[in-house]
């Protein structure tokens, strides 16, 4: 469970905060459309989503298998890796899961708080000679920084409880008891 927490809150926070601030502060073409695919797994239940990288990690049938197979060859038919199913990997089969649930819902509360920075500070930034990456760590994360502090007291309680959802869902606490949350 404290891996989950840890693992997934760090890996989701940070994802999110950098996608936010490529499709807030950046001029992309789409960016409306990527807000929106980004979304989209957060108004998915939890079984959905587990079962669509149940299929994806499916050792026979699966998504992520059948690409690997392209480079490994016929070995990789012969010996599939099993996602679900190896001592090794099984945690983290389930992280990404989670944290691919989870990168939306976040990105929508930081383009909250972005949105709110007055443009006037990045462009004095920019005045003052400050790169991109420099601008962001002391001027975009500082001033939203209680919104993060918000959204990672929400993210480690929700966090508890879909651990025990995705493990339940995916692996009943399988293999050998590895996922038990």
């Amino acid at each position: 469970s404290v891996l989950l927490i840890v693992i997934v809150t760090i890996v989701t926070f940070g994802m999110a905060i950098i996608f936010d601030a490529i499709l807030t502060r950046e001029k992309l073409k789409g960016q409306t459309f990527f807000r929106v695919v980004f979304y989209i797994p957060n108004i998915l239940s939890v079984v959905v989503i587990s079962a669509i990288f149940s299929a994806i990690y499916d050792p026979n049938q699966g998504l992520l298998n059948s690409f690997l197979n392209l480079f490994r060859g016929q070995s990789g038919v012969d010996n599939p890796i099993l996602w679900l199913g190896s001592q090794k990997i099984v945690i983290y089969s389930i992280v990404i899961a989670m944290i691919w649930q989870a990168i939306g819902y976040y990105m929508v509360m930081y383009m909250a708080s972005m949105a709110a920075i007055p443009e006037d500070l990045y462009e004095a930034a920019s005045l003052d000679g400050s790169s991109q990456i420099h601008t962001f760590f002391t001027v975009t994360l500082p001033l939203i920084w209680n919104n993060i502090r918000t959204t990672l007291t929400f993210y480690i309680i929700s966090t508890i409880n879909l651990s025990f959802l995705f493990v339940q869902i995916m692996t009943d606490g399988g293999p050998n008891g590895k996922t038990e949350v």
